[in-house]
């Protein structure tokens, strides 16, 4: 075996390790088919770790550089391990650098990292697979430090985590084995994280399974896509994270939990797409479903303490898609799978499985309930939400006679198998990825905040993300905004203009119209009550509030501005007790 090639070389700035202000040494790492080694990047950390220089160090991998990981790598306690490959291109050798297991010895492959401390990943494609192929129940595990007083950080940058089943922890790709876990996931990709056996594993993050008193402080996800999954995030029993941040992802393909359970407290879920979620469905004669989306249940009903309230909490829900495939439905229904037409046959229809509904009754109850003219909740909202659009993938990554097979099984027998979609292309590493989930469809390409396409911008619509990256603080502090307060800082406002009582309700036409991109809306309230004057697009589907609660007698003007909208045709409704009215406008940019 040849000895390790390393080339060491000094920068003057610090690169890509968050919160360091000084200079840092670079390691190249070979690719172990360089030299036909293993364990060189093994080797090149345990190095660092033992001149004890791992936090000022940047481990750089080779573009299409293939790495054979021989043992669990280790971040001690208070340290930072950074590792890095090329911004990846769109030619087979400016592919992400592979990170497999040893497929040689009985190396101990429980976790893949096992940090203790902090973990910066970017531009990395780990593979929860041996070279191989063989799947690897591994998770790449933060594990607690008591004397972090920050918090354990972990930073990932456009890495793919890819083909990975339940770990021996019985977690996820990520696991969350410690008290204060931060997770920062940008412009990463899950793709074929499929347990066999159990149908709600492999997970993106999870806490690991039966434990207590674990914790993330915060986990935010941008850009990010899921796909072939059995969970995506999972909570469960005591253990919850603070704050969950979804903003443009995309979800395809999901067996059970994308988001799980109800018990959020702070919670942003926007501008995204969801298809194929809980594709498992549900058994009616079992009892009343949790939603296919965004779950909310009381804290009344959690079997663990929490510092909070249901008043207290902060959840939004806005510019979001779902969409469950026909064929999905067509199978779970009387005349699909041998499962459910042998239950048809039998008279046992209520044990035939069925779709979940995007959002169930008991949790509108918590977006939508009024009482005294006051919304109930008035820090958990909804908005801009759309059901039943097809997106129109143009490759979608969904083997659909796998997908089937698998379904099939675990309503039936619960007997195994693989339904991953085409796990050699990634084992093979073949680049760029085949699939596609760009869509079709004008609507959603527009139902994003913005107007952007909703779901994951970075991978699979390059051009749209450079126009959105350009304002995405701007969008962010709109989002978090929204969530502490309650409101849409863009809201239009609304001015009382005259105290006298109406006799009747009345909606003016608004005036400019047309308008670019601001215009104003007269209304009359002649009794006191809850008031909704809304907008929505030719499709119905709702695109602002410009007022929603109590108002007292009297005449209001409303200001719109349309300034995050393409130009067309809009409607306004006006809405109180017994009376709605509705006008036409139009936007021309």
């Amino acid at each position: 075996m040849k000895k390790l090639v390393l080339t060491v070389f000094l920068v003057v700035l610090a690169i890509g390790i968050p919160g360091l202000g000084y200079a840092q040494t670079v390691v190249n790492v070979v690719s172990d088919l360089t030299n036909t080694t293993e364990g060189n990047l093994n080797k090149a950390i345990q190095a660092a770790i033992t001149a004890n220089k791992l936090s000022t160090t940047l481990f750089q991998l080779e573009a299409y550089g293939y790495y054979i990981s021989t043992g669990t790598i280790n971040v001690p306690s208070g340290q930072t391990l950074n590792i890095q490959g090329p911004t990846p291109g769109t030619t087979q050798a400016t592919a992400p650098p592979q990170i497999v297991w040893t497929a040689s010895g009985t190396p101990d492959t429980r976790f893949y990292f096992a940090v203790n401390g902090n973990l910066s990943l970017k531009n990395v494609w780990l593979m929860y697979a041996n070279a191989t192929g063989a799947q690897v129940g591994s998770s790449l595990a933060f594990q607690d430090d008591p004397l972090a007083v920050n918090g354990q950080r972990g930073t990932f940058e456009n890495v793919i985590f890819d083909y990975a089943p339940c770990p021996g922890d019985a977690s996820g790709s990520v696991d969350v084995a410690c008290k204060h876990f931060r997770g920062n996931f940008k412009n990463c990709y899950w793709k074929n994280c499929i347990d066999s056996h159990l149908k709600y594993y492999g997970r993106a993050v999870s806490y690991p399974f039966s434990t207590t008193g674990w914790h993330s402080d915060s986990l935010t996800f941008e850009n990010c896509t899921f796909a072939n999954m059995g969970y995506v995030v999972m909570q469960e029993a005591d253990e919850y994270a603070d704050y969950i941040k979804m903003n443009h992802c995309t979800f395809l393909d999901v067996v059970e939990f994308a988001l799980e359970q109800g018990r959020w407290y702070k919670l942003s879920v926007t501008n995204c797409l969801f298809v194929n979620c809980w594709m498992e469905g549900y058994i009616p004669a079992q009892g009343s479903p949790s939603s296919a989306m965004v779950q909310i249940d009381s804290v009344a009903t959690f079997s663990y303490t929490v510092p909070w309230v249901d008043q207290d909490r902060r959840i939004l829900f806005s510019n979001s898609a779902y969409y469950l495939d026909q064929w999905i439905v067509d199978w779970m229904g009387p005349n699909g799978n041998p499962y459910s037409q042998n239950l048809h046959l039998n008279r046992r229809d209520t044990e035939i499985p069925a779709p979940r509904p995007m959002i169930m009754p008991t949790t509108l109850t918590f977006f939508d309930s009024v009482a005294n003219g006051k919304k109930v909740f008035p820090y958990i909202n909804r908005f801009a939400l759309t059901e039943g659009v097809n997106p129109g993938f143009v490759a979608p990554p969904t083997d659909t006679g796998r997908v089937k097979n698998f379904l099939y099984r675990k309503w039936n027998d619960n007997s195994d198998t693989n339904w991953a979609w085409r796990p050699y292309n990634d084992i093979s590493q073949t680049w760029p990825l085949v699939e596609k989930l760009s869509y079709t469809n004008t609507t959603l390409q527009k139902a994003a905040m913005g107007g952007f396409p909703a779901g994951d911008l970075y991978r699979w619509w390059p051009t749209q993300y450079t126009t959105w990256a350009a304002q995405a603080s701007t969008e962010n502090t709109r989002i978090n905004t929204w969530l502490s307060t309650g409101k849409d800082p863009l809201a239009s406002s609304v001015e009382k203009v005259s105290g006298v009582v109406p006799q009747e309700y009345m909606l003016g036409q608004n005036y400019p119209n047309p308008f670019n991109p601001t215009t104003h809306i007269e209304y009359s309230v002649p009794l006191t009550g809850y008031v909704s004057l809304k907008v929505f697009n030719a499709l119905g589907q709702e695109v602002a509030t410009l007022f929603d609660g109590e108002q007292n007698p009297g005449k209001y003007v409303a200001t719109f501005d349309a300034k995050g909208l393409t130009s067309g045709v809009y409607f306004y409704r006006l809405q109180s007790g017994t009376a709605s009215l509705t006008q036409k406008l139009i936007l021309m940019k």
